[in-house]
């Protein structure tokens, strides 16, 4: 089993030098959330992650997968240290033994990023900085094997331990044309570490309504056939597909399958509901959740007596709440931990439902301060006890919880009430003006400063919630 340990970015995106530890105790779920304002780099770091397990061309041939070069500062080095723009990470097997360390890294003779691995590690955790001391293959025979399978046109004969795949919620499932056929002879592997993977129509891949409807009709045949085990091994990743869109939505939004002519939709409020006009977050769900089983349920997996959502997965998600409602993005990470109870998961996300959703998952604050991005403090350990309030003032350090013109009259508020304690009373009237504005905002406003106002006429012996009152 394959996990990543540590992640070093060096001069990509806004990162100048910053080490990331994804260690966990026993029995905390492996999963990590990135979390910052717009321009901390969280996109960074999850291209840079999934690049670690991605194919790289050879022989100085551009690397295109998610544009990650554009996100390299440099491409130089001086042949004795390392290159001025890296990300090196260590990957580790289960019982947290080191088996490679990974750098991408800007190549001069190109301009475009390359790939090498160091030659020895001897189980430390520390990075090299000779450029020397890589090699062009990976120590792990396991890696290695993935990364050969990216490209191969053809699986069957393949046998893999471990898979990486990588989503973005910005992603649209769009109607499909049915066509049954018997080939389904894409590869599972390739393009998944693709976020939006917009260029997998142009390949020869499996549409989600064709897998569905393979499924479903070759389990039926099985069924028929008197052979239930493996009918029930054909419906088990649609099961897991089904059961997910029926948690998350409440049971408002199911699949619908209908034959002759074959038809796949979603059924709500007793309608059969096209792909193309479902609310946007569920067409955002059902893209990349659906395209993940789809691909699991591709793999030939060394171990087929395990189930495909049990097997070694690692997997990166990026902004995946986008067009959710709170109460469907507050169910996503309890979803994918009860569906993928041994893969490593990050996200980077905008949402504190997200951060709160879960027990003692990784919490990575970050923050660009003069045009370089950083962790602020050490990772924190996620609580389902933390209220939505307290991770938006925080852990998000969004301060400002009511709209602007409320926010504007409480900083004027707060200014005034400290010059009437000190005994300054030069802007009484002001004063009285703002109160009156926002004691008619809201009882949530009112609740806040109102005893901010008894307080003051204790001390002064004013009514100042009071307008006639001198």
């Amino acid at each position: 089993m394959l996990k990543i340990k540590k992640l070093l970015l060096n001069n990509i995106g806004p990162y100048q030098n910053q080490e990331f530890d994804f260690d966990i105790k026993d029995n905390n779920p492996d999963i990590h959330i990135f979390l910052g304002a717009n321009g901390t780099g969280k996109t960074t770091i999850l291209h840079a992650l999934a690049s670690v397990f991605d194919y790289f061309e050879p022989d100085h041939k551009e690397h295109l997968s998610n544009k990650i070069a554009k996100r390299f500062h440099f491409f130089e080095d001086d042949e004795r240290e390392m290159a001025k723009s890296y990300s090196h990470a260590i990957v580790v097997d289960e019982n947290k033994k080191v088996v490679d360390k990974i750098v991408n890294y800007g190549c001069k003779n190109c301009g475009n990023i390359h790939q090498t691995f160091e030659k020895t590690h001897a189980n430390n955790f520390t990075i090299s900085r000779t450029g020397k001391s890589y090699q062009s293959n990976p120590l792990s025979q396991d890696l290695l094997y993935f990364k050969t399978a990216i490209t191969a046109k053809d699986l069957s004969t393949k046998k893999i331990k471990f898979a990486a795949f990588a989503y973005s919620g910005y992603r649209f499932i769009e109607t499909e044309k049915i066509e049954i056929s018997d080939k389904e002879n894409f590869n599972p592997l390739h393009l998944a570490l693709e976020f939006n993977k917009q260029t997998a129509k142009n390949e020869n891949s499996l549409l989600l309504s064709n897998w569905i409807v393979s499924r479903y009709s070759k389990a039926a045949i099985e069924e028929t056939l008197g052979d239930k085990p493996k009918a029930d091994r054909y419906r088990n990743a649609l099961n897991k597909l089904i059961e997910c869109i029926n948690e998350l939505t409440d049971n408002e939004y199911s699949i619908g399958i209908k034959t002759n002519p074959w038809h796949v939709g979603i059924t709500y409020c007793g309608k059969s509901l096209e792909f193309d006009v479902l609310p946007d977050g569920l067409r955002s769900i059902l893209s990349w959740l659906g395209d993940l089983l789809m691909r699991l349920d591709a793999i030939p997996w060394y171990d087929d007596s395990v189930s495909i959502t049990d097997q070694n997965i690692i997997l990166f998600l990026d902004e995946i709440e986008v067009h959710l409602h709170p109460n469907w993005q507050y169910k996503i990470l309890p979803m994918l931990k009860k569906l993928l109870p041994n893969a490593q998961i990050f996200i980077s996300t905008h949402s504190p439902f997200i951060v709160n959703s879960i027990d003692n998952s990784k919490v990575y604050l970050l923050e660009n301060d003069s045009c370089i991005a950083k962790m602020t403090k050490e990772p924190l350990l996620s609580q389902t006890g933390w209220s939505i309030s307290y991770v938006l003032e925080n852990i998000m350090n969004a301060k400002n919880l009511f709209g602007y013109d409320t926010t504007i009259s409480l900083k004027r508020f707060n200014e005034l009430d400290s010059e009437m304690v000190s005994g300054n009373f030069d802007n009484e009237l002001e004063f009285r003006a703002v109160v009156q504005t926002l004691a008619t905002d809201s009882e949530e406003v009112l609740s806040i400063i109102a005893p901010r106002l008894f307080r003051l006429k204790k001390i002064t012996g004013k009514d100042l919630l009071d307008a006639n009152t001198k």
